[in-house]
């Protein structure tokens, strides 16, 4: 009996194991969609790029593309992202935000223009992520997440000047209706190519600690004039704030790491009780 009793808590624990290591990005989008391209973590003295950011969470996202080429926008709802603190106001012709911290086909091309590098958190310089000397809020940081030559997309759309996906300008949230909290960033770069892989990745810091499934992403396609839409951990409420509360969503790989360290825990008691 109190072996098939032992046998019962392994299945549950395997099935708590199996549901927590989920990732957190639910209900995944087909053609375009956002990933965590690195788990929340709350930033220190030695992990924050200015000293306003300590205290803060980073939240870093790709935007990926399967076999899709003309999405006109997409956008970050669920969160007041107004609140973020890696803020930096840009101004280029039509294109005008307050987050730079991005890249794109455009940041690792070798013939980004001087009045362009701005719009980004670090880009192409030599075949290595550059973007000035020292830390400053809003701008310049090293892309650790990707290496030059990761993303899809061109560097030219039909002479037009930018080329880049825009910085990322605040929106009226398209979930919750609220007015002016939702970061919208425009494609300057629609071509005809089907690209597949990373086409965008986004660093964010937000005084709120993660919720799972806290942000939606909002992708609009020129093609069908198609929403796609998907879910991610990102800053909410239950999340704490100020710089202090909630605790960082573990990877997938580290909680299944943990379901094994579990598993055999389970084994040497069984063993031990003979």
């Amino acid at each position: 009996m109190k072996y098939l009793d032992f046998r019962k808590a392994i299945g549950a624990l395997a099935a708590v194991v199996m549901v927590i290591g989920v990732s957190a990005n639910t209900a995944q989008a087909a053609n375009i969609y956002a990933v965590e391209a690195a788990a929340p973590r709350q930033l220190d003295a030695l992990t924050a790029n200015d000293p306003a950011e300590i205290g803060a969470w980073e939240y870093v996202y790709d935007i990926v593309m399967d076999a899709e080429s003309q999405f006109a926008n997409f956008s970050l709802n669920g969160a007041d992202f107004s609140q973020i603190i890696n803020q930096r106001p840009f101004s280029h012709g039509s294109d005008t935000g307050i987050h730079t911290q991005k890249w794109d086909g455009y940041a690792q091309s070798s013939g980004i223009k001087s009045w362009d590098r701005s719009a980004y958190g670090s880009y192409n310089s030599g075949g290595s992520w550059a973007g000035g000397a020292g830390a400053i809020l809003g701008g310049d940081i090293v892309n650790t997440w990707h290496s030059i030559g990761d993303y899809q997309g061109s560097s030219s759309w039909a002479g037009v000047d930018p080329k880049f996906i825009g910085p990322g300008k605040l929106t009226d949230d398209a979930i919750t209706g609220s007015v002016g909290t939702a970061l919208l960033y425009n494609n300057r770069n629609t071509t005809g190519t089907l690209y597949n892989g990373v086409v965008m990745t986004t660093r964010l810091v937000h005084p709120d600690g993660p919720v799972a499934d806290a942000i939606t992403f909002r992708g609009y396609s020129y093609n069908g004039a198609t929403v796609y839409m998907n879910t991610v951990t990102g800053p909410g409420a239950g999340g704490g704030g100020g710089g202090g509360g909630g605790a960082a969503v573990p990877e997938p790989s580290t909680l299944a790491m943990l379901g094994v360290a579990l598993l055999g825990l389970c084994g040497f008691i069984r063993r031990r009780n003979g």
